[in-house]
This record gives C-alpha cells, sequence and structure tokens, in this order.
C-alpha cells in the first residue's frame, strides 16, 4: 500500500488537505470522493504493506454475468430492508459458483470488520469498474443503496442485452463469409484438379478463364503450407501493429471513417459513454471525475482522444457544451441539447436521453448495414461459384469444339 498526500477541496467548499492510504493514486482518488473530498493534487509514498486493506484468499475473475448476478439479488434485499451483513452472507449460500462465492464471503469479511460496502468493493475494482464503485459509494452515501443497486443491475442489463445483440447481428454475415471463402477454395482445391488432365491437353488454346482458375487451382495445391505460413505471419503482425498506441489509433481512425460501419461504432460508443455520464451525475458524482469514469467506458482510442480534452474544459470553469466541438458531433444536435440542459439544470436526465437516443440510431443503422451486407456476400459467392464452373466448363466445351 502507499501514503498519498493530498490537498483537495471538502463538501463545504473549503480547502483541505492529508494523506490518505490506498493501493495506487486511483484508488486514493476513489476513497477521497467517496469521504465528500474532491481531490486536486495527490502524490504519493510507498509505504508497508498492510494485509487489513488487501482481500484475503484468492478470487479469480468475476464475469458480468455474475457482476450482474450479485446487482440483482443485492437489488432485491436491500429492498427488502434487509442488513448490508446479513444479505451478504444468503448471496453467500445462494452462489452459484466458486469464484462468486469467494467473492462475496470476501466482501462480507469486509463489511463484518467495519468497512463500508464502497471499501469492501474496492478491491475488486479491475471486475467491478470504477463507475460501479463510484455509484455504490454515492448510494451509501445518500441513503439510497438499494435504489442505485436497481439502476446498476438493469445498466448491467442494457450493456448486455446491447452486447448480444451486436454478437449475435454480425454471427450469420460471419458464418456466410466463411463458408464462402472455404466454398471457393475446395473447389479450387478438389474439384478443379479433376479436370487438369484434360485440359493440359489443350495447352493455351484453352479459354483464359479457364487458365486462370486452373492456375489458381495449380497454386493453392503447390503452395498451400507457403500460403497459409504467409497469412499467419500477417496477421502476427497485424495484430502486434494494432496493440501499439499508433496502430491501435490508426485503426480505430480508420474504422470511424468507414461508411456504416463508422457511424454504428460512434452511435454505440456514444450510448454508452452519455448513460455513464448521465448515471454519475444523477448520483452526485463532481462532473470532473464523471467525465474520466465516463471517458474510460469508450473502447475506441480515436474516440476517446477526441473527448479527452473536456476535463481541462471543464477544470477551467466552462460549461460542458461548449467542449463538444469535435467532428463527430457535426451535424447533430447534442451541443445545443446539452447546452439547453446546463441552463434549465436538467443534465442528468437529458444525457440518459441522448444515449437512448444514439443506442437506438446504432441500432438501426446496423439493422440497414446487416440487410445490405448479407446479399451482397451471397451475390459475391454465386458469382465467384459461377465464374468457376463456367470457366471449367467453357475448357470442356473448348475441347469438344477443338475434336
Amino acid at each position: 500500500m502507499i501514503d498519498f498526500q493530498y490537498t483537495g477541496v471538502a463538501a463545504d467548499g473549503k480547502p483541505c488537505q492529508g494523506a490518505v492510504r490506498a493501493s495506487n493514486a486511483e484508488h486514493a482518488r476513489l476513497r477521497l470522493i467517496g469521504q465528500g473530498i474532491t481531490p486536486v493534487q495527490i502524490a504519493g509514498v510507498e509505504a508497508a504493506a498492510s494485509s487489513d486493506d488487501a482481500p484475503q484468499g484468492r478470487v479469480g475473475t468475476i464475469k458480468r454475468s455474475e457482476v450482474l448476478l450479485f446487482s440483482r439479488e443485492m437489488a432485491h434485499l436491500k429492498q427488502a430492508n434487509m442488513p448490508l451483513d446479513r444479505a451478504l452472507s444468503i448471496l453467500k449460500e445462494t452462489a452459484t459458483s466458486d469464484r462468486l462465492k469467494s467473492f462475496v464471503t470476501l466482501v462480507a469479511e469486509g463489511v463484518r470488520g467495519g468497512k463500508s460496502f464502497y471499501q469492501s468493493l474496492l478491491p475488486f475494482e479491475r471486475d467491478l469498474g470504477r463507475q460501479y464503485l463510484v455509484l455504490i459509494r454515492a448510494g451509501e452515501s445518500s441513503g439510497s443503496l438499494h435504489v442505485v443497486l436497481k439502476e446498476l443491475t438493469l445498466q448491467l442489463e442494457a450493456d448486455d442485452k446491447l452486447r448480444n445483440y451486436v454478437v449475435s447481428s454480425m454471427t450469420y454475415p460471419i458464418i456466410l463469409l466463411v463458408v464462402a471463402v472455404l466454398s471457393v477454395v475446395l473447389l479450387l482445391a478438389f474439384v478443379v484438379p479433376q479436370f487438369r488432365e484434360i485440359f493440359d491437353s489443350m495447352g493455351d488454346a484453352l479459354p483464359y478463364p479457364t487458365q486462370v482458375v486452373v492456375g489458381l487451382s495449380d497454386m493453392i495445391r503447390s503452395y498451400w503450407m507457403a500460403i497459409m505460413l504467409g497469412l499467419t505471419v500477417v496477421f502476427f503482425l497485424l495484430s502486434r501493429w494494432g496493440a501499439s498506441p499508433s496502430g491501435r489509433m490508426r485503426i480505430d481512425s480508420l474504422l470511424l471513417d468507414l461508411p456504416l460501419i463508422g457511424k454504428i461504432v460512434k452511435n454505440l460508443q456514444f450510448a454508452v459513454y452519455f448513460r455513464t455520464l448521465g448515471n454519475l451525475l444523477q448520483r452526485g458524482v463532481p462532473m470532473v471525475d464523471a467525465l474520466r469514469i465516463s471517458m474510460d467506458t469508450l473502447s475506441n482510442v480515436a474516440l476517446r482522444h477526441d473527448i479527452e480534452p473536456l476535463v481541462g474544459i471543464v477544470k477551467t470553469g466552462k460549461r460542458l457544451s461548449a467542449g463538444f466541438v469535435s467532428r463527430h458531433f457535426n451535424k447533430t444536435s447534442a451541443p445545443q441539447l446539452i447546452r439547453v440542459a446546463e441552463e434549465t439544470g436538467q443534465l442528468d436526465s437529458t444525457l440518459i436521453g441522448l444515449a437512448d437516443r444514439y443506442e437506438e440510431e446504432g441500432r438501426r443503422t446496423m439493422g440497414r448495414a446487416l440487410a445490405t451486407l448479407e446479399p451482397l456476400i451471397i451475390i459475391f459467392l454465386g458469382a465467384l461459384v459461377a465464374f468457376i464452373i463456367i470457366a471449367i466448363l467453357g475448357g470442356v466445351l473448348s475441347i469438344n469444339d477443338t475434336i
């Protein structure tokens, strides 16, 4: 653990300073926010490890489905005015997996040891996410933990529904594309060679399409190992380049510029971003911290890079709407709606409404893109297979004409 020296602003607006112990600077910031302090500067000095602040035992990576189950059951139990330690004991008994049972056990031990629910969940930030923890802290501070847990459950369910929609929507086109490639490879590798001896007698007299198909067939049969090795090397190099900061930025930028696909990515990313920001502001999280946490929900690096200046703009005292000047908001009403919401004091509800709008638009655009993509794949596959068959028949007919 590390002792962090901090300066900040207390809940009454007065400056304050002191020390807080945490595993890293971000945990220190969350602890201070949980105490009602808005940190301005945090500096850490390494200290001796403390076993009291670390979870005892080992817990593997907690799945999203387990986090959803935990949140849903906790919301039901807290809504029934169940004491926190009792609710955790019940969840421990009904846990559906050893991993979830270990997680609940460690959280329950923290609560029984005098920690708040938020502090007991803090060691599992990597699995739960900062947004989850900040909302739990806000719910505990306001005495509405059951409401926050219900909202978290609804948000997790919405996120899972969106993720499942994307996966299920892309499954059929991907399968169709794989089948198309395999069909062509099988035709060239096994069907065309059956006519090879017949075509050899014709030599250069074969029609040009037949020569192309026979040449492709020979290349696949003779150099298939080299082709597979080459594709593997290319895939490996592209993945390494894509994992680098510059490569990731380049790929994400190109993705945003693609017709239809770029619009889908932007809409779905903004849906998650605005919903997170709206929920955090609704629970009283300071604007700067809410912007930082919401920015982490953007998986597209290029989009995150465009949104990042918002934190600095708000820090200087300017309005949030002044920062939405990115090209991604051109020809949209989002900046105007946010400006009106700031003037009327309804920023949180407006942001959540924008999230719903972006998600719906993303779904519609994806539906149109898939409705266009599937016939294109089928037409392309049919044309390619037809070309191979016509080339073979053309070769056979040219032999008959010669005879």
